[in-house]
């Protein structure tokens, strides 16, 4: 996949192609994909009846139109940074009829200063993609600016250590159960590729470590598929 200055480059990556083809891709990488999106959900029953929700990494904007059917009062602002995926985000908004409760912003996070703090966010499968701990840091810190305190955030990323024999063993069996949806040799080897050398593995002790920093609670691990892992956390500072 192709990288700009050694970075995953995510407009180039999430083009109009692969946007399009997004929600029927990502649930051949994680065949638990739905079920993530309804544990998600349970977290955020206790927000208020008119929450302002950050969608961080929208995407085509899955968490927006689940979390918009369950709660008709909630606001959401949507980031991402492919122009790609936001408007594909926005179209699905529009088909749900919930564009008029969204704000979509194309750019990264980082650039994005909301005026009003979010009571919660979400951030599924975005910072594995981010290079070295300091851009994470950033990420999350980010996430912690945008969010009151005590405001809830879950998460889901790759995480692992990839020299333990039990990184091996998973990703072997991931690669295995992805390749069952009729993945060419070809293609295959070309995805593997890509998680090897765009995806930026860390432990989950350090991303304990990583959120702490942020500003944020110890995190609960609630989900994990193969090397996909799920986290609720809440700003503390």
């Amino acid at each position: 996949m192709t990288k700009l200055n050694g970075e995953f480059n995510v407009e180039r990556h999430f083009d109009k192609s692969l946007s399009e083809k997004y929600d029927r891709r990502i649930r051949m990488f994680c065949p638990s994909y739905d079920a993530l999106h309804r544990m998600i959900l349970p977290w955020f029953q206790g927000l208020p009846k008119d929450a302002l929700f950050l969608s961080s990494g929208a995407g085509t904007g899955a968490e927006i139109m689940s979390l918009g059917k369950m709660f008709p009062s909630w606001r959401f602002v949507a980031v991402d940074s492919s122009s790609n995926m936001i408007n594909a985000c926005q179209d699905n908004a529009a088909e749900a009829r919930l564009n008029e409760r969204v704000t979509f912003f194309n750019g990264r996070l980082q650039d994005c200063k909301l005026s009003t703090p979010c009571d919660a966010a979400s951030s599924i499968f975005v910072s594995h993609f981010i290079k070295c701990r300091e851009g994470k840091l950033s990420y999350f810190r980010s996430i912690s600016a945008n969010l009151k305190i005590g405001g809830v955030l879950v998460f889901a990323d790759l995480f692992g250590d990839k020299t333990s024999p039990e990184f091996a063993t998973l990703m072997d069996v991931w690669l295995r159960s992805y390749a069952l949806h009729g993945v060419s040799d070809e293609e295959l080897i070309r995805d593997r590729n890509h998680v090897y050398s765009d995806v930026d593995f860390i432990t989950e002790k350090e991303l304990i470590l990583m959120l702490a920093e942020a500003g944020f609670a110890t995190p609960i691990r609630f989900y994990q598929t193969y090397l996909f892992g799920g986290w609720v956390t809440t700003r503390v500072v």
